[in-house]
């Protein structure tokens, strides 16, 4: 990249926009210049937290009057192909919201399309990009637990048996395949950032609320190529079982050869010995206010980085597509009622830029 500061355009102004438009203020060699949504309402609402960016209620308008470097999409993933489609026509590099597509075929034509452009393409998985993730990793990485033997990973809400549980984002209502989907790309991510590729998914699904036609339960049981086995389970029909929802902050355990690891309510880990002794490992935070944003901006920070150094990225198209390959196989054990084995990555691991 020749500019030091980069000039951006965020397509997508719906509810979980705010949070993106929140992150590029704090994202050094980047400027948010424009907004872009078909709806006027949901548009001038986005605006309001962005005075300085110009509007468009159309992509293709945006493009032909902004010169931009890059766009990040918050649109529904059945809008992705076609919209980073026409960035890439543009020579304009892709930050898109997960989850990535709804199709493998999807997913594939967005590689070639970037690919063909010579554009980057990354998708916004923050939850790796948590505090208490990165602590979490590094501890693996010094083998504070010894060799990792089991992953168990839980995400829980009420949402499904709430009467206003989707007001937010009331189109998940309509979507055939839901919280997999949704939450489950974030939950595999995590899951691979922490324990490497994963090789076989063994995977249960069901729909137990009403007013919605996607399964709001599922639980997904994973075979690592490093031999480890992980659980991730995954309700909005349950109480959450650990502290600081404002925080998103999940049921995390990894257990290994010399003990085990888990994030506690605070954001801190714990270390939990063979013995049955116990020390917390502290994790730093930003002031409780922020740390829910802090992901979000931290994702868009390294986007950043990667355009203006040529590093990868965490997230790269290629990294996520093993991430929806595990999805689409968890929806596919559950229809079929059986073990699905992926394909063996050459890498054990995924990478990691601090």
């Amino acid at each position: 990249m020749h500019s030091s500061t980069l000039r951006g355009g965020l397509i997508g102004c719906g509810f979980v926009s705010q949070h993106h438009i929140e992150g590029w203020k704090s994202v050094p060699g980047a400027q948010l210049v424009a907004l872009c949504d078909v709806a006027p309402a949901r548009l001038q609402q986005a605006s309001e937290r962005s005075p300085e960016a110009r509007l468009y209620t159309d992509a293709a308008a945006m493009f032909a009057r902004e010169s931009l470097d890059f766009v990040e999409i918050c649109t529904r993933p059945n809008a992705h192909p076609a919209l980073v489609s026409l960035t890439a026509e543009h020579g304009v590099h892709v930050l898109c919201q997960k989850p990535a597509a709804e199709t493998r075929e999807d997913l594939v034509a967005m590689m070639a399309t970037c690919e063909r452009a010579g554009t980057r393409l990354m998708f916004h998985e923050n939850w790796r990009f948590r505090a208490w993730y990165r602590a979490f990793r590094t501890h693996l990485d010094h083998g504070t637990i010894g060799r990792p033997l089991r992953l168990r990973l839980s995400h829980r809400d009420t949402r499904a048996l709430r009467p206003d549980g989707f007001s937010d984002q009331p189109y998940f209502t309509q979507m055939p395949r839901l919280i997999l989907f949704e939450m489950g790309c974030h939950l595999i991510d995590t899951a691979r950032y922490l324990l490497g590729e994963i090789v076989a998914v063994t995977a249960t699904i069901r729909r137990c609320g009403e007013g919605h036609l996607g399964e709001d339960l599922a639980t997904l049981s994973l075979e690592f190529a490093s031999g480890a086995l992980g659980l991730l389970d995954m309700t909005w029909c349950a109480p959450a079982e650990v502290g600081r929802a404002a925080w998103a902050l999940n049921e995390t355990v990894v257990e290994g050869t010399q003990g085990a690891l888990r994030v506690l309510s605070d954001g801190s880990l714990e270390h939990l010995g063979l013995s049955g002794q116990r020390s917390r490992k502290p994790v730093e935070l930003p002031p409780d206010d922020q740390v829910y944003q802090a992901a979000y901006t931290a994702a868009q920070r390294h986007f950043i980085a990667g355009l203006l150094t040529g590093e990868p990225h965490e997230t790269s198209a290629a990294d996520t597509l093993k991430t929806m390959d595990v999805v689409w196989a968890g929806y596919e054990s559950a229809e079929q009622r059986r073990t699905i084995v992926l394909p063996i990555f050459p890498e054990s691991r995924p990478s990691r830029a601090d």
